[in-house]
């Protein structure tokens, strides 16, 4: 008993840390006191957090290629001519603009991943809003929704889904192919129920000629042709990699480092592209491994394993709502990444059909959408907006979550059940 009050202990310590981050405490702080109080109290043995961290090799290695790959595309403008072109595009009416930002959000998101929308994308599509003198909000929470709603569809697209398609070894293309339907669906509904929310702050008109000529933002063309090119191929890359059995992590730092060749050659590159990637956020994955793993020795995730089993005698449909919504308040509560590391082990121990598997996954990508601290994207896109000037309350997020986020998680799992008979 004593034991299992200390392990949980430090696991509530550790969110703690990450969540409140007292006296502004970086959260691979948290994660590392965290597994150096598992690894102290011998909850955990070394061996063990070698182990699993080992496991996740892959991840980190995608992980970092992923933030190189973006860090080089917004050396080269990429992001910003994106952005031009998406609101001169909506020619000048409002609500086209909002429903070209959720399309540009939910393209990055799905190829560079979530992150480079909360980190990237956001401060840019901000700064057009200020620029335009449109109203903040309906585009600040567009960029919150569209970094977790548009994170669906291909592995890359979220950590979490990196790490339910190595454990639970789900091919590439099979991912993307199951995925596509329900992504669609949800980004589309995301849309119109905030199109329909915020319809009172859209404009119907803005002043396209406040916004500059796409090609100012290039510095270097051949640069920037060369890194749409590598794009283009790591993008057509991982499902080709997927066919031939290369891993995609491989073809991502690939294309990762013939861009920085490029860079180089075109001598577009500095020391700063070391402080483009975000380095704290390795020590803060395999921290959290650690603390995860130490929960699990607790043997806890056996009797969710065994609920989830004593579901069976439900339809299926059933038991797909019930996991993901139960992945979804877990994340909102945990946060999505342990939350995603907890479901795993138990949809394995439940030897839990796919489907119910890719159910708990849309739980902890969407479900998130509910609190400020349910996903580390949308923690990243309210600090990029604080930086511009811009605030939005937690409870603003909650009140708007609050209703959004049940239909988007019926949506895309009712899409998703249906799509089976297709696959």
């Amino acid at each position: 008993m004593a034991s299992t009050i200390i392990t949980l202990g430090i696991f509530v310590l550790t969110l703690f840390l990450i969540l409140v981050k007292p006296k502004g405490l970086p959260e691979a702080w948290a994660t590392i006191i965290g597994a150096a109080l598992m690894l102290f109290t011998q909850k955990e043995t070394i061996a063990q957090a070698l182990q699993i961290t080992a496991q996740g090799a892959d991840v980190l290695l995608f992980l970092l290629a992923l933030m190189l790959l973006s860090d080089l595309l917004d050396r080269s403008g990429f992001f910003e001519w994106a952005a031009i072109w998406a609101a001169r595009w909506a020619t000048g009416h409002g609500k086209l603009l909002y429903r070209n930002v959720f399309i540009l959000g939910a393209i990055i998101t799905a190829f560079l991943s979530l992150d480079t929308t909360a980190i990237i994308l956001t401060p840019i599509v901000l700064s057009f809003v200020k620029r335009l003198k449109l109203p903040a909000l309906p585009f600040l929470m567009a960029c919150a929704f569209i970094a977790n709603t548009g994170s669906l569809l291909l592995p890359v697209s979220n950590l979490t889904n990196l790490l339910f398609q190595g454990t639970l070894k789900f091919s590439f293309a099979a991912f993307a192919l199951r995925m596509l339907l329900p992504q669609i669906a949800i980004v589309c509904l995301n849309y119109h129920l905030f199109k329909w929310y915020f319809r009172k702050n859209l404009p119907k008109k803005f002043n396209a000629l406040d916004l500059p000529e796409p090609k100012s933002v290039i510095k270097d063309p051949l640069y920037f042709k060369g890194a749409i090119f590598v794009l283009t191929g790591v993008t057509i890359g991982y499902f080709i990699g997927a066919l031939i059995g290369i891993a995609p992590y491989i073809i991502a730092l690939t294309g990762a480092a013939a861009l920085l060749i490029w860079s180089v050659y075109r001598k577009q590159i500095s020391k700063q592209v070391i402080n483009g990637i975000s380095w704290s956020l390795f020590p803060f994955i395999i921290g959290l491994f650690i603390v995860i793993q130490g929960v699990q020795n607790l043997g806890l995730t056996k009797y969710a394993a065994q609920g989830l089993m004593s579901l069976r005698h439900i339809p299926l449909p059933l038991q797909m709502l019930g996991t993901t919504f139960g992945a979804g308040i877990g994340a909102n509560i945990i946060n999505n990444i342990p939350m995603a590391l907890l479901s795993i082990s138990v949809l394995n121990m439940a030897h839990s059909p796919e489907l119910v598997q890719y159910a708990a996954l849309i739980g902890c990508n969407i479900g998130p959408n509910l609190t400020v601290a349910g996903s580390l994207a949308t923690m990243l896109v309210i600090s990029s907006a604080r930086q511009k000037g811009i605030n939005m309350s937690a409870y603003d997020f909650f009140r708007i979550g609050l209703w959004v986020t049940p239909l988007l998680l019926i949506t895309a799992v009712t899409i998703l059940y249906l799509t089976d008979f297709l696959v």
